[in-house]
């Protein structure tokens, strides 16, 4: 037996010793007692003990002749050309009612090869779309069908949205399989009635962004006008999440620090069950405002969490729930993207014309592919400095859509970092972890 690669301990004040392997997900505390025993069994030195077996279980040692790296890229690529999960994201317009300071249109008008466009979802195009679903989830039969309305604002074309779940939604009924459904949305539109119809039609979540308490938010997220959106957005966001989960993305830049601490207490003097995310703000070419580097923004994420869990007492946080087969969907056989006037990408990213289509949906509901679909499929996402990487189990490798940019077409992203913060903060990760162990169930989805 050896000790697996993927191992981290952290040895703590009280003198007990923390472990977390990040194959298998599994934190075990070890009391101060049996600290130096569970050390001499991983270093070799114990070979028989009763709790060889619990470190077994855990992945913390491994068989002798077991590679971890074969087993990172097989359960990858088993996942590239599985059939038990399709994903697809609808582009329901390009179009927007905010003029947000960091808008991803406008990082995509820097690098765009061809003309960004405003487009709407039109009818023919959705029929087409609900054409192609049928004919994937008979062909492919998977467990899970998951569907994620983007834009551009969504909710421009909510009575859109609400048709296209609805089919969707009875079409998985009737074969039986599961349907998963949310939208990406800055949540102005999301009034009570919408909350009730979206969830009707079996919208299971939303996301929605909040930068900060109203004065910070409004300077990053305004209208088209002028006018701001924090206080609308906000008491949506309190009917939503009674109803709908809920994830607040926070794009976290340094002037805005205080203001989300600020926007926590809020969270929790309300008592909101939602789940925060929070994200790397990155400003493109606005010179006025600062961009954390990769490295900086990972310790200020531990930070913000931590105060997350100290103010928000009934908040379970917990980044391995799931132990992750890739870094994202694109590269899987069974992932599109769809542009509302019919191209298809195999990232969102793509979309605003910063690289070309791999093809296009036909009114029939068939695809016309080229050769591009090819370079997502295949692409290598681990390369030397991944596979010695002591995160590779949980970020699989980072970004795919900056390494096909850069490799295939000589394109690098503004500000675009393959890495995930948690190549910085992985023990500081461990430890919040551990701090919200045994908290009662909040609502939160898990």
């Amino acid at each position: 037996m050896k000790p697996s690669k993927y191992n981290t301990l952290i040895e703590k004040e009280d003198g007990s010793l923390l472990l977390f392997n990040g194959m298998t997900n599994a934190i075990l505390k070890v009391e101060k007692k049996n600290v130096d025993k569970i050390k001499k069994i991983l270093s070799g030195k114990i070979k028989i003990d009763k709790d060889i077996e619990i470190l077994k279980k855990g992945g913390f040692i491994i068989e002798d002749d077991k590679d971890e790296l074969s087993d990172i890229i097989a359960k990858y690529k088993k996942f590239q050309f599985s059939n038990d999960y399709f994903h697809l994201t609808v582009t329901m317009t390009t179009n927007c009612n905010f003029n947000c300071k960091y808008c991803y249109q406008i990082q995509a008008k820097e690098i765009s090869v061809k003309p960004f466009k405003i487009n709407n979802i039109k009818e023919n195009t959705i029929e087409s779309i609900i054409t192609l679903i049928k004919e994937k989830i008979k062909e492919r039969k998977p467990k899970i069908f998951s569907v994620t309305f983007w834009g551009g604002e969504p909710l421009l074309e909510k009575k859109k949205i609400k048709k296209i779940s609805e089919k969707i939604k009875k079409i998985c009924e009737k074969e039986k399989v599961e349907y998963d459904a949310f939208i990406i949305t800055n949540g102005y539109l999301l009034d009570k009635i919408t909350i009730k119809e979206l969830k009707d039609s079996g919208i299971k979540k939303l996301i929605i962004t909040l930068d900060g308490t109203e004065e910070e938010h409004n300077k990053l997220r305004l209208l088209k006008n002028g006018k701001g959106t924090f206080k609308r957005i906000y008491e949506n966001i309190k009917n939503a999440s009674k109803e709908i989960f809920v994830k607040i993305r926070i794009n976290v830049f340094p002037h805005n620090i205080e203001s989300i601490k600020r926007l926590i207490d809020k969270i929790s003097e309300d008592r909101l069950k939602v789940e925060i995310n929070l994200r790397q703000g990155e400003m493109g070419d606005n010179k006025k405002l600062k961009s954390f580097t990769l490295k900086e923004f990972a310790k200020i994420e531990s930070e913000l969490y931590n105060y997350i869990i100290e103010k928000i007492d009934y908040y379970n946080f917990n980044p391995f729930l799931k132990i992750n087969q890739a870094r994202c969907d694109a590269t899987s056989i069974n992932s599109l993207v769809i542009d509302a006037d019919g191209k298809l990408y195999k990232c969102w990213g793509e979309i605003g014309g910063i690289s070309k289509e791999i093809g296009e949906l036909k009114e029939n509901g068939k695809m016309k592919l080229n050769y591009r679909k090819n370079i997502w499929l295949a692409i290598d996402p681990f390369d030397e400095e991944c596979k010695s990487c002591k995160v590779l189990p949980y970020c699989m490798g980072g970004c795919i859509l900056g390494k096909v940019l850069a490799e295939k077409y000589g394109v690098i992203e503004y500000g675009r970092e393959r890495c995930l913060p948690i190549k910085y903060n992985l023990e500081e990760m461990i430890l919040l972890t551990e701090k919200t162990y045994g908290r009662r169930k909040n609502g939160i989805r898990k």
